[in-house]
């Protein structure tokens, strides 16, 4: 069990919460007439509360991240090396040009480890434009810089800077791996993302071995805090539906 504060316990989010259930138990407790109504706010406040819980939503990321356990070392059949583009950040006021979010930088140090497992391989990076300002250059070209920058070489990186969604990412992928006969490769991308990017890449004929980053539940230390809400508990629950919500909307559409 890790060490805590008080000030954890003193948390808005924890006290409006602690709050409501007494408030609850409260109305249950005087008005017991009207328990059948008490329950049209007790049932959804009490999931509500559940999906708020942190060991729930380290739960919930495992149904996605479990599948694919860290890759070492690189594979010695494969022919490139595929790295999805995650975040951006645009050029605003205060930032003078678009930059790669942590996401992104994260996915492509991964994909460096692997490139410098072994004899030089090409190295996908897939993204295109994700902002609305045409002046924006794609996120492939912000991921090549950067891959170059760390000792990459140029001749090596082959950019894909149309696609905006993972089908995309898979298609137009597939067109420039299958120009260079090549039907293996490492796939880089965040291990919540891996499930519906290695589908839709099997799905456009290409042999995709799993190699994810940015792992969030290789380890999980208890502590009281665990069972108490947390808006970030709340936020992950919220990435992982809608990551299970593409997964659906892909097998519809016939992308997975």
């Amino acid at each position: 069990m890790e060490n805590f504060k008080i000030s954890d316990f003193l948390q808005p989010f924890i006290l409006f919460h602690l709050a409501a259930i007494v408030g609850l138990a409260n109305l249950w407790h005087r008005r017991r007439e009207s328990r059948r109504r008490l329950l049209l706010i007790t049932i959804p406040y009490a999931a509500l509360t559940f999906w708020c819980l942190p060991w729930v939503s380290y739960l919930a990321l495992g149904t996605l991240e479990w599948w694919y356990p860290p890759l070492r070392p690189r594979p010695t059949d494969v022919g490139a090396i595929v790295v999805l583009a995650g975040n951006m950040l645009p050029a605003d006021a205060g930032r003078r040009r678009a930059e790669l979010g942590l996401t992104t930088v994260s996915r492509c140090r991964h994909a460096i480890d692997l490139y410098r497992q072994g004899p030089p391989l090409p190295v996908l990076v897939s993204g295109g434009r994700l902002t609305s300002n045409p002046s924006d250059p794609p996120s492939s070209r912000l991921m090549r810089d950067f891959l170059v920058e760390q000792g990459v070489r140029p001749v090596d990186i082959v950019e894909e800077d149309r696609s905006r969604t993972t089908h995309e990412n898979a298609i137009e992928c597939g067109k420039r791996l299958r120009l260079r006969e090549i039907r293996k490769v490492v796939l880089v991308t965040d291990a919540t993302h891996m499930l519906r990017a290695e589908g839709t890449f099997r799905r456009q004929g290409i042999e995709a071995i799993p190699s994810a980053c940015n792992y969030r539940t290789l380890g999980f230390d208890r502590s009281l805090l665990d069972f108490l809400p947390s808006p970030k508990a709340a936020l992950t629950c919220q990435a992982v539906w809608h990551e299970w919500l593409g997964i659906a909307w892909y097998r519809v559409r016939g992308a997975l």
